[in-house]
Order: structure tokens, then sequence, then C-alpha cells
């Protein structure tokens, strides 16, 4: 646990200062992960991604909490500001895919065709596949624990006994950017309501 108290009563000034050192501290370790990316060298790169994944996950809480309550805001560690768990739920909520504009703009086209007939021609599949991408975007962040741990440290493979340090099989360039995406859509990334 990193802070010395388990309550804080912050204003709203201090709780918008949070968030916003919250998310350069998120952007902060997003660049770090694209310098291991472009560097080609991604052995440790789950590790900021992470992080930043964390900060982006508290921010949101302490959001959450200025919402509740617009003059004093409680913040204690109940609700989970240090709680890794708690901060990756929080973050792997906000993950979106661009698309959502288009969906809604094809989606109006199908459904009024001029005199109000709906298109029936309609190629859903395109809602289908950015459902399909936001989710395994999703998953990966929900993994990046497990992923982390065993790109950061040198364990032993259960079946050898040999040293190993495991090496991220999963593509997480592609969640730099939905993290980008949040930060810089602050904060209507945050209203997840």
């Amino acid at each position: 646990m990193m802070g010395n108290k388990t309550q804080y009563q912050l204003t709203r000034e201090q709780a918008e200062k949070a968030i916003t050192m919250c998310l350069d501290n998120a952007w902060s370790y997003l660049d770090d992960a694209d310098m291991y990316v472009s560097n080609n060298r991604t052995d440790h790169f789950p590790i900021p991604i992470e992080f930043a994944m964390e900060e982006i996950g508290k921010a949101k809480i302490i959001y959450d909490k200025i919402l509740e309550n617009n003059s004093k805001i409680l913040l204690s560690n109940k609700d989970g500001i240090y709680s890794h768990e708690t901060k990756m739920k929080k973050a792997i909520s906000l993950i979106e895919l661009d698309g959502s504009d288009e969906i809604g703009d094809r989606m109006a086209e199908s459904l009024l065709m001029g005199d109000g007939m709906i298109d029936v021609s309609f190629d859903y599949s395109k809602i289908l596949e950015i459902i399909t991408k936001e989710r395994e975007l999703k998953d990966k962040g929900k993994q990046g624990h497990k992923i982390r741990l065993a790109s950061s440290f040198v364990d032993f493979d259960t079946a050898t006994n040999e040293p190993k340090i495991e090496k991220s099989t999963i593509d997480l360039t592609k969640l730099i950017k939905a993290l980008h995406e949040i930060i810089t859509g602050y904060p209507s990334s945050f209203n997840t309501y």
C-alpha cells in the first residue's frame, strides 16, 4: 500500500488535479511503451501499459467520486485507489474502439431510407466486427497483470524446472492506441453511465 492514510477528503480542485496527474502519468507510461515498440524491445513492454491502465483506472475512480459529490470528495482505500484489480476493471470499462459514430451513421441511414422504410440489406457485419475487436482489447487488458508478471520476473518452468522469463505473445500495441484515446477524450471518455 502506497498511501499513509486510508481516507482523504478532497476539494473538487484537488480531485481534478489528481485526475490530471494520473492521466499525465499514464500518458508518460504509454510513451515508454511506444519507445519499447519503436526500438523493437518488447520483452518488458507490458509493464508500462499495465501501469498506464492502473493510473487511468485511478483517475476514473476519482472522477466517479466527483460525480457523486460536487463539493467535498471523500476518497478512501475502500474505493480501490490502491487496488490493482479495481483500477484495472475501471480502465478496462473505458476501452472503446473508434467507429461508434460510423455505426450510428450507418444505422441511421439503414433505418430511415427516405420514406421511413427499414433497409433490410444493412450489413451488420461491420458492427459485429467492431464489437468483437473491442471485446478482444478488453480481454487483453484483463490479461495484463498475468502478462506483466510473466514478462517481468525470472520464474521456473513447471515441467523442466528451467529458469525462464516469458515473452508476451499478445499484441498489446492496439491497446496503447485505445488507452491514448481514453486520455485524449477525457472527460467525455469517462462518461460510462
